[in-house]
């Protein structure tokens, strides 16, 4: 698979951090688009990055223009691009969201151009642990300031009512009981995907020189999970973590049990506590951040709020596909068929028929699935990263599918170089 780099040099992988960060902020679900920019401003400059940053890399390469617009990954941006505005143009349903979904994959593929996906999994690393760090301070730390009058950031108030400081790249909550990780997104959520997906980066793409980048990383990122108090988030972060001890061959060496050993009477130790506050109901009321443990086991026990609306939007979307199964419903009846459609993976089928929502679940198994893992383990980790993005929609996020796209067309790229070869 040939490639087009960027001249090495810290200028242009600096440049690329900045832009990897940018999209970042300017993706439709973080606060700073839809509090700080507004949705269409915000989407109107992720677009503008988007486009600079080809016309930066012509202009680099000029001088191969004709392979370049000849490269067989011409034709993989073709097909997510003309796959959605067909779909779009058969139905006459003249929505901007297809184009949103259209526009990730083929960027996604144009970054193989002159990177690959572990040079981007350690780029998009740095930048999610050094914004986990700064959450975790932020929430933890510096709202205390504020309750001390040492400074005032400014507050915003989302559409559901909720009041919010702004310290830059990250909002927390104005109460004192607020004990949630937002970091920089509209709701923890959300947040939790993108940390279960640096997580996954992290151990299986990134390929780190030293090990300790490898757990320092992990640590700050499992920390800042924590913080979010996320149901879907917790089940995912102990899944994937028995996962990754019997994945990797921890559970082979003496230390990786000591390790097992120590965590598991740790954790033991939270659910203790947790349980017998709840019993007592020290913590049904009050500031205590324990309060937001004891939340979890609710949410978990009880017909929560949270897990009707997510049965609901499955449910919903299902209907819609059923009746649907070839192009799928109009978007905007999909999207408020029920009071909070949060899956990605349904919402594709229900809105894009077999063909848009296929593609998604495809280059998704591409990446995850591996041919020396046992079929179960495949299965588990598909389940952990499906159930990440199928509490939330994130159909039309670039980081949705940026990492399964490039992985999809590095290893159909490279395998036809072999076989021409």
């Amino acid at each position: 698979m040939k490639q087009y780099p960027f001249p090495k040099s810290r200028f242009w992988s600096a440049a690329f951090g900045l832009v990897l960060f940018a999209l970042l902020l300017l993706t439709r679900d973080t606060l700073i688009s839809s509090l700080r920019l507004g949705f269409y401003p915000s989407q109107f400059a992720m677009l503008a990055v988007m486009v600079l940053t080809g016309l930066v890399f012509l202009a680099v390469n000029r001088h191969h223009l004709r392979e370049i617009f000849t490269d067989r990954r011409m034709a993989l941006m073709a097909i997510p691009l003309g796959l959605y505005l067909l779909i779009m143009l058969f139905k006459r349903d003249w929505q901007m969201m297809y184009l949103s979904i259209a526009v990730c994959p083929v960027f996604a593929v144009f970054l193989t151009y002159f990177t690959d996906s572990r040079r981007v999994a350690k780029t998009y690393l740095v930048i999610i642990t050094v914004l986990s760090a700064y959450s975790l301070l932020a929430t933890y730390g510096l709202r205390h300031l504020v309750w001390g009058d040492v400074f005032k950031p400014k507050i915003w108030i989302n559409p559901a009512g909720m009041w919010f400081y702004d310290f830059g790249l990250c909002f927390t909550g104005t109460e004192p009981y607020w004990h949630r990780n937002f970091g920089l997104f509209r709701e923890p959520g959300v947040y939790q995907y993108f940390l279960i997906l640096g997580l996954y980066l992290n151990h299986y793409t990134a390929s780190w020189d030293k090990p300790w980048k490898t757990w320092v990383i992990s640590a700050v990122l499992t920390l800042t999970m924590v913080s979010t108090f996320s149901v879907p988030g917790m089940i995912e972060l102990v899944v994937f973590a028995a996962f990754l001890f019997f994945d990797k061959g921890y559970h082979r060496t003496k230390q990786g049990r000591r390790t097992l050993l120590v965590l598991l009477a740790g954790l033991a130790g939270v659910v203790l506590v947790v349980l017998y506050l709840l019993k007592t109901k020290r913590i049904l009321y009050g500031n205590s951040i324990l309060f937001e443990f004891g939340d979890i086991v609710t949410r978990l026990t009880t017909d929560s709020e949270s897990l009707v609306d997510r049965i609901n939007a499955y449910f919903t979307d299902l209907r819609f596909f059923a009746q649907h199964p070839l192009l799928g419903a109009d978007f905007h009846p999909v999207l408020h068929g029920t009071n909070h459609n949060t899956t990605s993976t349904l919402v594709l089928f229900a809105a894009t028929g077999i063909f848009g929502g296929g593609l998604s679940v495809a280059v998704w198994v591409k990446m995850l699935w591996d041919k020396k893992r046992s079929l179960f383990g495949n299965l588990i980790l598909l389940g952990i990263l499906f159930l990440s993005f199928n509490t939330q929609n994130l159909a039309a996020n670039l980081f949705f599918w940026l990492f399964p796209c490039m992985a999809f067309a590095q290893q159909v790229l490279s395998k036809q170089s072999k076989e021409e070869g």
